[in-house]
């Protein structure tokens, strides 16, 4: 990769305790970086959060419910709020089993994702109205999603919890990062 700047790409030592039985002393990541409120923002997202997932070993399914669920927010933000000013920012911090994403948009009109009605998946097609299923989706794929707005400045925050209870950074235990297939040491 050369000389690669890692933005301000934090790791700290954050220790479990000790005594508590089937954990182990785990990183903690954060990265934070503005993008322009553009669509074309989304390659330089995808390789912050594709960084971020791989160092830790995340699994494809949850990566693929934390990449979606970035693009589907931030694609919101840009399309319902395209002469809005400033960057918008994206913060993801893996601790532990969990990734928490934020993404702040400092000149927003109040726009509460969890005020927002289900889409009604069961009606047919034609009947259906424009909008509301990549939240829908989005809801079912994470574990949380918070709102938060003050003064124009709306920010998101998810969290997904890792379904792979061991996901650690890459190299941590020695390992690599493998996903041709199924972790057949595992037995759930």
């Amino acid at each position: 990769m050369g000389n690669r700047s890692w933005g301000d790409l934090t790791a700290m030592s954050e220790r479990s305790d000790p005594s508590a039985p089937g954990l182990v002393a785990q990183e903690s990541s954060r990265e934070r970086r503005d993008f322009a409120r553009s669509f074309d923002s989304l390659e330089p997202i995808f390789a912050m959060v594709r960084l971020m997932l791989d160092a830790r070993g995340v699994g494809e399914g949850d990566a693929y419910a934390i990449e979606m669920t970035i693009e589907e927010l931030f694609t919101n933000m840009v399309k319902y709020n395209a002469a809005g000013q400033g960057r918008i920012g994206l913060e993801i911090e893996c601790t532990g089993n969990d990734v928490t994403c934020s993404l702040t948009d400092p000149d927003s009109e109040r726009f509460d994702v969890n005020a927002m009605p289900d889409a009604n998946i069961h009606l047919p097609v034609e009947q259906r109205r424009p909008g509301g299923l990549g939240i829908h989706l989005i809801r079912r794929m994470v574990d949380s999603i918070d709102y938060d707005y003050t003064g124009r400045r709306s920010r998101i925050t998810f969290r997904k919890t890792l379904n792979r209870a061991w996901a650690e950074p890459v190299g941590a235990t020695g390992g690599s990062l493998d996903r041709s297939g199924p972790d057949k040491s595992r037995s759930d």
